[in-house]
């Protein structure tokens, strides 16, 4: 009898990104600029109901408008909604959080962590995440001094899903 093998498929990466950005988005989320002390959400994304994958790795990159602090970070969150009930009362359009503590109900994933002191230097965090909801948002906070730089190409997230083969 042979044994099964795990292997790992990669699907298509889903852009969350300016709307003018060069890639273009799956789902707006207008991160440019964002300032010290402040979030924002992507607009939902339907992930659907018959996907294969509930396991993503995720990748989000950004620059600093004025030279950051080592240490300093971006706290990256993940909303979910059943399509009726988001984890906060924000929306599922793309916009501003409204406050520090609507971040509480989220699902915080990981961070950016500035690892050098420079502008004009992309930032990067990543890693995986299991998402058993249907429909999700992006949700970033600038814990930072600075904001983010204003070029709509240097900022975004990107999800890819990565289902598990039987072979």
């Amino acid at each position: 009898m042979a044994d099964n093998l795990v292997g790992g498929l990669v699907e298509t990466n889903l852009w969350f990104l300016p709307a003018t950005a060069t890639q273009a988005e799956d789902a707006a989320f207008e991160i440019q600029s964002l300032a010290s002390g402040a979030g924002r959400q992507s607009a939902q994304y339907d992930l659907g109901v018959a996907r294969a994958a509930r396991r993503f790795v995720w990748r989000a990159c950004a620059q600093f408008a004025t030279a950051p602090v080592l240490n300093e970070r971006i706290d990256v969150y993940l909303k979910t909604s059943d399509g009726n009930h988001p984890d906060n009362d924000d929306g599922t359009t793309e916009g501003a959080v409204s406050a520090e503590d609507k971040l509480k109900g989220l699902h915080h994933i990981g961070s950016i962590i500035v690892d050098e002191a420079a502008i004009n230097i992309e930032m990067v965090g990543s890693g995986e995440v299991i998402i058993r909801a249907r429909y999700v948002q992006v949700v970033w906070w600038n814990t930072s001094a600075d904001a983010l730089t204003s070029d709509v190409n240097e900022n975004g997230f990107i999800l890819t899903g990565a289902p598990d083969e039987i072979e």
